[in-house]
């Protein structure tokens, strides 16, 4: 692709998206059912299930904030939970999540919920909050851990989601907190929040409710795309977040930058920044072990139709989007931002199936 193109498409992606709120309003094209069930997914912060029905639907704002149920909460339903990739908002399920409870047999097993985060906040620290709130969520709905559907959970990410989905999934070891610092944690001086915080986004345990992963469009290995000033005016549009800022910083001051590796000391990297072709924690992300006991599945945009020397999808090229232990990969003729495509949705209904049937 011409570098003149991609610096438009980056922009066009940074600009033409909307990354806080969005007003929708009765002229807004989208359906009323896909604005009342948004309304219900964006009602709820954190993992805080709510019931009620808004007053005034065509008013809602999407403020996304942590897991939100679609629904009222059904026990005996497995829970799908979906995670939108950089930009993106949960706002962008509302057409696959339509037709797939348009199937008689997926709403009959599956509940569907969103998860919005701040998609700017470095990836580790977003799949903390991610891994937070499902098992929060579960504190609150199955307290005593006796609905065997909390067992069966599906995740699907679109674009950077997949890599939050991912992350669900792995064993870090210390691979991750290695590029960060190479001291433990118990040795480390500082306020516990600071460590726990750190030590919580870097080193993670396989989940043990998560049995399948759907990956659409995931850049596992980055983006070439997120190059140079593309990469530096992206970043001037967020900031990494205050907590994770104090944490840092309360860290540096009680230990002394030796402590630390230079990447770290240099400041905390944005989501883009770690977004670039093959970022070594992207890399490293990509080399952790998964749960052997989870399938995951790919379904991958060509613009082209099919695979290609240096093809893609705009974005992500077919090379950072394949996975290797997929046991699905599915390739569609479509660019990037294809959740609304029908043969995605069809897909992902018959993944859905699948893990229905035993």
């Amino acid at each position: 692709m011409d570098r003149g193109v991609e610096i438009l498409a980056i922009f066009t992606l940074i600009f033409s998206t909307e990354t806080a709120s969005a007003q929708v309003g009765a002229g807004d094209p989208r359906s009323a059912r896909c604005t009342t069930e948004l309304a219900r997914a964006t009602l709820v912060e954190g993992s805080v299930v709510d019931r009620r029905v808004p007053a005034r639907a065509v008013e809602i704002r999407f403020e996304p904030r942590g897991l939100s149920l679609l629904r009222p909460y059904a026990p005996g339903k497995v829970p799908v939970v979906l995670v939108n990739g950089l930009w993106g908002s949960p706002r962008e399920w509302c057409r696959m999540v339509k037709d797939l409870e348009a199937d008689p047999f997926v709403s009959e097993r599956f509940q569907f919920l969103t998860f919005g985060y701040s998609t700017g906040d470095p990836i580790p620290y977003s799949a903390y909050t991610l891994r937070r709130a499902i098992g929060d969520l579960r504190d609150r709905l199955d307290p005593d851990r006796s609905n065997p559907a909390w067992n069966r959970m599906v995740l699907i990410g679109h674009s950077m989601g997949g890599l939050l989905c991912k992350m669900m999934t792995q064993d870090s070891g210390s691979k991750l907190w290695d590029l960060m610092t190479g001291s433990p944690v118990e040795n480390l001086a500082g306020p516990a929040k600071a460590r726990e915080l750190l030590y919580g986004s870097m080193v993670f345990k396989p989940m043990a409710e998560v049995r399948r992963v759907i990956f659409i469009t995931t850049p596992h290995r980055g983006s070439p795309l997120v190059w140079g000033p593309i990469r530096d005016v992206g970043t001037r549009l967020v900031l990494p977040p205050t907590p994770l800022q104090q944490a840092r910083a309360s860290l540096l001051a009680s230990n002394g930058p030796a402590a630390f590796t230079r990447t770290f000391r240099e400041g905390l990297a944005t989501s883009i920044d770690e977004l670039a072709w093959e970022h070594p924690l992207l890399l490293a992300i990509d080399g952790l072990p998964i749960n052997p006991n989870v399938k995951r599945h790919s379904i991958i945009a060509e613009r082209y139709g099919t695979v290609r020397p240096g093809g893609g999808d705009g974005q992500v090229p077919y090379a950072s989007a394949h996975h290797p232990g997929a046991v699905s990969e599915l390739i569609v003729h479509a660019g990037h931002y294809c959740l609304d495509d029908s043969r995605v949705i069809d897909e992902v209904a018959r993944i859905l199936k699948e893990h229905a049937t035993p």
